[in-house]
C-alpha cells in the first residue's frame, strides 16, 4: 500500500469490442496480504469501455518477521523482591531466530 509495484502490468483484453466481459484475479504474493481494491481501480471484473481500464489490486506488506530472516537475545537476571542482584544478566540466546524457542530457571 506504498505504491510498490508487485507484478508488472499486464494486457487483460487488448482491442475488445466495448462491451466484451473482462476478469481479473486478485493473486498472491509471499510476504504480503490483499488489503482492497484501489480508489480508482476499474472492477476486477467488467465490460470493455472506449476508454482504458485499469484494475488496481492494493496489498499490505506483513508485519509477521519470516522464520530465520529477524534476530533477537533473550537475557535472564536474578533479583530479589527489593531489586537487589543476585546474579547479574547473563545470555540465553544471542542472535536467535524470532520465534525460536527458550527456557530459563528458577533458582534457588
Amino acid at each position: 500500500d506504498k505504491g510498490n509495484v508487485l507484478e508488472e502490468q499486464s494486457v487483460v483484453k487488448k482491442d475488445a469490442p466495448v462491451g466484451e466481459d473482462y476478469t481479473t484475479e486478485q493473486k498472491t504474493f509471499d510476504g504480503y496480504t490483499f488489503k482492497e481494491m484501489d480508489k480508482t481501480s476499474a472492477p476486477k471484473e467488467g465490460k470493455v469501455t472506449k476508454e482504458d481500464q485499469t484494475v488496481i489490486y492494493v496489498y499490505t506488506k506483513d508485519t509477521t518477521p519470516e522464520p530465520g530472516t529477524d534476530k533477537g537475545n533473550v537475557y535472564v537476571k536474578y533479583v530479589d523482591d527489593k531489586g537487589n542482584v543476585l546474579e547479574e544478566q547473563s545470555v540465553v540466546k544471542k542472535d536467535a531466530p524470532v520465534g525460536e524457542d527458550y527456557t530459563t530457571e528458577q533458582k534457588t
